[in-house]
């Protein structure tokens, strides 16, 4: 039994890109036409620091159509320079109800603020055009969004995600996190719902029917966004539009990020494990296999043996056979990089999930058919 939680890794990835590949070649050039839609709205969720609002200038060639989205908890020094810029560049500021909460170690800042903002800017921020870009505040787009809208309209869906592409230059851990990334836009191909928080686009009456019943827990929220729509029976795809994210470049920062996103992976498969029937290919994968047979990888690891290094030749294959058309020098590391998140990152964010989920009293789960009310 063992064997198959180490066996079951890159066999999944294979047989992902398998059919990725083929749905992809079917639908690329489809769902990118040269049609162009103005009718939308960009959502930029900014608190905490005006220094994290980096693509200011690149928000600058939608002007009416940004809404900045931040907290009624803001210090005043905050405020003014968000309306300074607001003012500079043709933005609108939304300021949520919500203030958020300090603690004696300080002000909260990660959690649920930004799915909050977003949330009650859907609901509260006026008048929204037909679509809504939600896109974070260091990401931009080499093409212009009206084409992204386009596209969507084209398509006949609700909701879409799009391609991340993190940046070219950097080490070890960004390139590495190149080839991760690809790998995980090709599954968007067969599961277009799995949204990214750093950019994704949907109507907005169905962005805010998804909102509204948010469980606002950070970590998963985008894939939880999406997970929503789809179970509340909108139609979601996956649009190879090009957007440009910063990955984390040293070890501290990445560490930082992905035991918070390994607990929200224990949030996601465990947690909410009930959605095993309606998508059992990637629960049986990400609950079972990944998280509950972590200590069957650990027993194969320090009790080795023929079957352990047949393992990891077949992994080695499968890993060239995938990146073969983006190789580098980097892709032979790409095992042991999954290796690591597998058997260190995953156990260590089942902890981290309780230690995210007890301070807000919110354990992140999924529920459809329920609706809160947005305070004015």
């Amino acid at each position: 039994m063992e064997w198959i939680a180490l066996l079951a890794l890159p066999l999944f990835w294979v047989v992902t890109d398998i059919f990725a590949g083929f749905r992809a070649r079917k639908f690329q050039d489809a769902q990118l036409s040269d049609r162009w839609n103005e009718d939308f709205t960009i959502l930029v969720p900014i608190y905490g620091d005006m220094r994290y609002l980096v693509n200011r200038d690149y928000l600058a060639g939608y002007a009416d159509k940004v809404v900045l989205c931040t907290t009624s908890g803001e210090t005043e020094a905050f405020d003014r320079d968000l309306d300074q810029i607001a003012e500079r560049y043709g933005f609108r500021v939304y300021h949520s109800p919500y203030v958020p909460i300090t603690t004696a170690q300080g002000r909260r800042t990660g959690g649920v603020i930004r799915d909050r903002v977003i949330r009650d800017a859907l609901v509260n921020a006026g008048d929204l055009g037909a679509y809504t870009i939600c896109i974070d505040a260091d990401t931009t787009t080499p093409e212009r969004l009206e084409k992204l809208t386009g596209a969507l309209a084209s398509s006949r869906a609700d909701f879409a995600s799009i391609d991340l592409v993190p940046q070219t230059n950097g080490g070890m851990l960004v390139q590495l996190q190149r080839h991760e990334y690809r790998q995980s836009m090709r599954i968007r191909f067969l599961l277009p719902w799995m949204l990214s928080g750093a950019c994704h686009i949907g109507k907005t009456d169905v962005l805010r029917a998804i909102m509204v019943r948010h469980s606002l827990f950070f970590q998963g929220n985008d894939v939880e966004a999406g997970l929503l729509g789809d179970q509340l029976g909108y139609r979601a795809t996956h649009l190879p539009f090009q957007v440009d994210t910063e990955v984390p470049s040293r070890f501290k920062s990445w560490w930082r990020q992905r035991i918070a996103w390994s607990g929200g992976e224990f949030r996601l498969f465990i947690t909410n494990a009930r959605y095993i029937i309606k998508h059992p290919f990637l629960w049986v994968y990400g609950g079972i296999i990944a998280i509950l047979m972590v200590g069957l990888r650990w027993w194969t690891i320090l009790d080795p043996s023929w079957v352990l290094l047949g393992v990891a030749a077949l992994y080695y294959v499968s890993v060239i056979w995938i990146h073969w058309r983006t190789r580098n020098w980097w892709l032979l590391l790409l095992p042991l990089y999954a290796l690591f998140n597998s058997l260190i990152l995953t156990p260590i964010g089942i902890v981290w999930y309780f230690v995210m989920a007890i301070p807000e009293s919110n354990f992140g789960v999924i529920r459809p058919g329920r609706e809160v009310e947005v305070s004015v």
